[in-house]
């Protein structure tokens, strides 16, 4: 009898034990999820803010903060610092999470911690929504007003600033000015340059661009006249001919005019935040892509 006490004494030992350990490991559990919501939330707030730099470092604050609190982070809980050059984003912060099980040997809870950094960086590639106009690649400065297609006549030896992206023709120029080449271009490809006025597509363009009443003062992202094009090392060629792409910049289209058969499209130079590949060690043109860099 005493030793079936004994192993009854000694089974008890064990489930309490074991009870003890699966407790732990479910608080263990809960710790870990919430330190991975801790550390997403951040990570969103960061690459939320990186879409109004360079230009907008205190609206990027704000933006840190709203995406903070939607994702049940509270703000007051954490630090972010922006870059004296405005490039990056750096969040920090901590989430107490209390004990379920734990509290039955004392432990009322713990404190999780997380940081992370997003930056932006100049964009490699574009995939998807280039338009096709090029313009040679120069040190804009933001709100610089930029002819994007010359007037037949100004251009060069029948060239007015139109490139052909992914096919020739007024078809193909019509579809990927009102809605984008859905290709994908890179900093150091070659790309056709489109000879002639291309005037009987601007209807259609102005059309469409009309339908957005933002202007450049006060538009939002979703602006359709919001452009992205190549930047190109020359447009001083004859008939159609390749050109390099050296960078991608972001322009509002404020006029599309047509005069007597002859087509000018013009816009106001912007630094834009936008999906794409980025790559660090590129030129500044403008355009930017984001990415966590913690």
């Amino acid at each position: 009898m005493k030793r079936k006490g004994n192993a009854a004494i000694i089974l008890v030992v064990a489930f309490t034990a074991l009870l003890g350990f699966t407790a732990l490991a479910l608080d263990i559990g809960n710790v870990y999820i919430n330190k991975v919501k801790l550390s997403n939330a951040l990570d969103a707030a960061a690459l939320s803010a990186c879409l109004e730099l360079p230009e907008n470092p205190s609206k990027a604050s704000e933006i840190a903060y709203e995406y903070l609190e939607k994702n049940g982070i509270d703000p007051s809980r954490t630090t972010i610092s922006i870059s004296d050059d405005n490039k990056q984003v750096e969040i920090e912060g901590d989430l107490d999470v209390k004990y379920f099980f734990a509290k039955a040997i004392g432990l009322k809870g713990t404190k999780v911690y997380a940081k992370t950094r997003a930056a932006i960086g100049p964009v490699k590639s574009v995939k998807g929504g280039l338009r096709p106009f090029a313009v040679v690649a120069y040190d804009f400065s933001y709100g610089d007003r930029v002819t994007l297609k010359e007037d037949a006549g100004d251009g060069y030896h029948g060239n007015y600033g139109v490139v052909a992206l992914g096919g020739f023709g007024a078809n193909v120029f019509r579809i990927n000015a009102l809605y984008g080449y859905n290709g994908k271009i890179s900093v150091g490809d070659l790309i056709d340059t489109e000879p002639g006025n291309m005037a009987g597509v601007v209807d259609d363009i102005r059309n469409y661009i009309n339908a957005d009443s933002y202007t450049f003062q006060n538009f939002n992202r979703d602006s359709r006249r919001l452009w992205t094009l190549p930047l190109v090392n020359t447009l001083e060629v004859e008939g159609r001919k390749k050109v390099l792409v050296v960078g991608f910049a972001e322009f509002f289209v404020e006029d599309v005019e047509k005069r007597s058969g002859k087509a000018e499209v013009t816009g106001r130079f912007i630094r834009y935040v936008r999906s794409g590949e980025i790559d660090f060690t590129l030129e500044d043109t403008g355009l930017y892509a984001a990415k966590l860099i913690r």
